[in-house]
């Protein structure tokens, strides 16, 4: 969820003249940058030949109430003028107020973007955009009446990692989709095993929802999926760069447009200075089942360990700590009980000698790009659950979306 930072009345002026020193005398952020460059550039084909139609599940939550944060992204998406081989087609809703005066708080909306312009085509009651259903209407309606060589869902809201999902809807009581109920409402439109991935990409414009169980919902539904394993800043993605990338080369294909999507999100987070813990990666899909595979493994070899000495899950839970985590995970932060997949296994490799390289080789085949802040210089792309406040119930939630029943 978007931080928020309280400062007394009194600092203000000590804090303004350190923001003053800061600015003068630090280096400009260096952001971290990894990619497979033969993965990157095989794309074959005219990267300027193709249709693209984005589905952009806008739900605005107190992001918007408070912040007009949807209404700003809305503006940076629209400040590009698009031809006919690019659509944006938006849900919008979930939020109490809306500082764009074509979205009504009071009703549930679809609206378009292309070469005719923002307008709307569709209005409703309004409908909780923390439910399956309301999802899988709006896959519907798009894939019907809006088809397009490739297309992309992007979700834009609060995230919550593997348990907390995403799309909080502040009007039906922070009501969020978790993953199993993403999952349902993908089976319901695209079936079950479609014959090939009905999405180029699926995004998430949020925090920590760079999870491998994530990825798991979406590896038969996506061939790509960008997303962040920490929390995002409260700007969000550049849909400046988006947009401008799709029209300069509307032929290109989910792994280039991540990848577009990751460096223009890096350069607003650096022009505000708010790059030192981002993350975001591009995470190829169809290369996730070794990942999976091994990530079972270490799952198994973690409980045999287990049974084996009894000292061997503390020594576990301290690799755990030590290793690169999201979301703050203290009694003071709250708790998101998630860490970084690669750093986890690189803290108990140790404990794990049968499985550990495997998932790391797995990991590092299937992200394809990613950036980093300085601060955030251990992320390997994908975040895994560890239960770091210990709470049972967390647990018990985490197993109706894990992907790996061992771990």
């Amino acid at each position: 969820m978007a931080r928020k930072i309280r400062i007394a009345a009194g600092a203000v002026l000590g804090v303004l003249l350190v923001l003053f020193l800061i600015g003068i005398f630090l280096p400009e952020e260096e952001v971290g940058v990894t990619g497979h460059e033969e993965l990157l550039n095989a794309q074959t084909g005219n990267q300027e030949e193709g249709t693209w139609a984005i589905y952009w599940y806008l739900c605005g939550s107190d992001l918007e109430t408070y912040n007009s944060a949807a209404s700003y992204d809305l503006k940076e998406l629209t400040a590009v003028p698009t031809g006919e081989q690019v659509t944006v087609v938006i849900q919008t809703g979930g939020a109490c107020e809306w500082e764009n005066p074509d979205i009504k708080a009071e009703a549930s909306q679809r609206f378009t973007y292309d070469a005719e312009g923002f307008r709307l085509v569709e209005e409703h009651a309004p409908k909780n955009m923390g439910e399956a259903q309301t999802l899988a209407d709006f896959l519907e309606f798009c894939t019907e009446n809006y088809p397009a060589d490739r297309t992309a869902l992007i979700f834009w809201n609060h995230g919550g990692g593997s348990i907390g999902g995403i799309a909080y809807d502040e009007q039906y009581d922070f009501d969020s989709l978790t993953l199993d109920e993403v999952a349902w409402a993908l089976e319901a439109v695209f079936g079950p095993s479609p014959d090939k991935p009905p999405l180029e990409l699926a995004g998430f414009d949020a925090c920590l929802m760079a999870t491998i169980d994530t990825a798991a919902v979406f590896q038969d539904y996506a061939g790509y999926m960008v997303a962040s394993q920490e929390m995002e800043p409260a700007l969000g993605w550049n849909y400046t760069g988006l947009m401008t990338a799709l029209n300069e080369s509307p032929g290109i294909d989910g792994a280039l447009l991540g990848k577009s999507i990751c460096d223009s999100f890096a350069a607003a987070c650096q022009e505000e200075w708010l790059a030192q813990d981002i993350t975001l990666s591009v995470i190829d899909l169809n290369r996730l089942d070794p990942l999976l595979a091994a990530y079972h493994n270490a799952g198994v070899e973690t409980l045999a360990g287990a049974c084996v000495s009894p000292a061997f899950l503390s020594s576990y839970s301290r690799g755990a700590k030590s290793a690169e985590n999201y979301g703050g995970n203290t009694k003071e932060d709250g708790y998101a009980n998630m860490v970084d997949l690669g750093d986890l296994v690189r803290s108990n490799e140790a404990l794990l000698p049968d499985s550990a390289q495997s998932v790391l080789d797995a990991l590092k085949a299937c992200v394809v790009y990613k950036i980093n802040g300085p601060y955030r210089a251990q992320s390997s792309g994908l975040s895994c659950y560890h239960p770091y406040d210990g709470d049972v119930e967390g647990l018990e939630s985490f197993s109706q979306v894990a992907v790996g029943a061992p771990y």
